[in-house]
């Protein structure tokens, strides 16, 4: 028999429906800002290709091409780049 603390506490979690996100820092993919952009068929072929050879979402593989390139940069245009970066962020009040 269970008492009235079981039955209170004695919850089942219910299972999520869905895919779990999978984004950055465990967001929602589908939440993220949207981009579109032309690129050259072969630079879009390289794209799908890594994708299938890795199984890696090419929002993904941008995501890391960008942070590479950001990565390389000399110190000061990386500092300037986060100076750009805060200003827009202020000006859109504090949105990303």
């Amino acid at each position: 028999m269970l008492t009235k603390t079981t039955m209170a506490t004695g919850r089942r979690k219910s299972a999520r429906l869905g895919r779990p996100p999978v984004g950055t820092d465990g967001e929602k993919v589908s939440e993220y800002p949207q981009v579109m952009i032309r690129l050259p068929r072969e630079t879009k072929a390289t794209l799908d290709a890594l994708s299938g050879l890795t199984g890696t979402p090419i929002w993904r593989l941008i995501d890391q091409a960008v942070a590479a390139y950001v990565e390389q940069m000399p110190e000061a245009q990386r500092k300037l780049l986060t100076g750009v970066r805060e200003r827009r962020a202020h000006e859109r009040g504090g949105r990303h």
